[in-house]
């Protein structure tokens, strides 16, 4: 160990009791070389008294982290259960007790978790190798922590790439051209429950007496939803409205389980005097007391607080002033649906949920009151049916 100082001339132990040591020794070492550049920095020697003492440090971390590597593949190869073999003799019977993994842990000197950590090294010398150059590059000091930091990054991007990959598969090669209906949704009983409810109906500022209408129309929506569904319902973020829909009294198999939001930056609106401006919108998510667990890959869209543009006119993708994005809606039928199933939406407006579920391969239908909403719909891929 005290070859550590040159990084080219230790030789790491063969055995794991013996790295064990070695690497026990290195750390209270390094710990006395890190005291000393502290010193160094507080009393302002000569910076090329620092930078010797830095190369030290810099090869024995190094040299320990390489020890620690070590005994995460030497830890690998030791059997989890004991063999207990039996050898007969001509004197009798003798047992050689084979050491357990547990065994080796213990005479190792560290925990169960320490050694989980080496065996992460092991696997990954590609980063061990990354964390040395680049502690170096920098002039740092390499340190396990930093590497299991790499591995767990580099681990988090690939449950991303793969999550992503898992995405791109459910934009279906068979897709269900969406059926548009013109005429009043309010009260519609399907032939077959749906799967899934989205939509986004008129708002406070839009009908004469909100409580009214969220009673008429929303119970008799959600009876529709299977047990095993889903239901996401826009909803304007005024007070009233949010009273409104609060209080309407839901079907007996499916619950309002959380109140989301979508958020945006990227319109301005007025500017009100005594309040603040409105940049969100509220949606209401409904559950079935029977429906599965949201099929949420990604962390960042699982928040409650989603932060999509709004559809931007000025590049050709927003028909309406209330239209949602399409990012929105993907998202929410790929968490609560499987393709094939069911998405209904009774008030379409511009076909924007329709055309989402179409493109994801679920069978997606619902009514539009107005005729000019429903063409335009029309001319975004929806078939209309007068």
């Amino acid at each position: 160990m005290n070859d550590l100082a040159v990084r080219t001339e230790y030789e790491l132990p063969t055995k794991i009791e013996d790295l064990s040591k070695f690497v026990l020794v290195g750390r209270e070492k390094l710990v006395a070389v890190r005291a000393e550049i502290r010193a160094i920095d507080k009393v302002g020697l000569a910076q090329a008294v620092r930078e010797q003492k830095l190369r030290e440090a810099q090869s024995i971390s190094e040299a320990v982290l390489d020890a620690e590597v070590r005994i995460g593949e030497l830890m690998r190869d030791v059997p989890k259960g004991s063999g207990r073999p039996v050898k007969i003799l001509d004197s009798g019977v003798q047992n050689f007790d084979t050491p357990t993994k547990s065994d080796v842990i213990e005479q190792s000197g560290f925990s169960q978790r320490q050694v989980s950590r080496f065996q992460q090294l092991a696997s990954h010398p590609e980063i061990v190798e990354q964390a040395k150059a680049e502690a170096r590059a920098n002039d740092d000091i390499v340190s396990r922590s930093a590497v299991l930091n790499m591995i767990k990054a580099q681990k988090k991007a690939q449950q991303i790439e793969n999550a992503k990959a898992d995405i791109a598969k459910q934009q279906s090669n068979v897709e269900f051209i969406p059926e548009l209906y013109i005429g009043d949704g309010i009260g519609y009983i399907p032939k077959e429950p749906y799967d899934l409810l989205l939509t986004d109906p008129p708002y406070s500022t839009d009908v004469e007496n909100i409580d009214e209408f969220a009673a008429l129309w929303l119970p008799n929506a959600l009876y529709h939803v299977k047990s095993t569904g889903s239901a996401y319902v826009f909803i304007g973020a005024y007070p009233e409205e949010l009273r409104a829909y609060l209080n309407v009294k839901l079907p007996d198999h499916i619950e309002l389980v959380q109140v989301l939001i979508l958020t945006y930056k990227n319109t301005l609106g007025n500017n009100p005097k005594n309040r603040y401006k409105q940049n969100y919108q509220v949606c209401l998510y409904f559950r079935g007391v029977n429906a599965s667990a949201l099929n949420c890959p990604l962390t960042n869209e699982q928040w409650a607080v989603q932060e999509i543009n709004a559809p931007d006119g000025r590049i050709g993708d927003r028909y309406h002033a209330w239209q949602k994005p399409m990012e929105i809606a993907e998202r929410f039928i790929r968490h609560s649906t499987h393709q094939g199933d069911i998405v209904f939406d009774p008030f379409s407006c511009t076909g924007t949920f329709l055309l989402a579920a179409s493109k994801l391969g679920r069978k997606g239908y619902g009514f539009e009151i107005s005729p000019e909403n429903a063409t335009i719909a029309g001319t975004r891929g929806v078939r209309i049916y007068e």
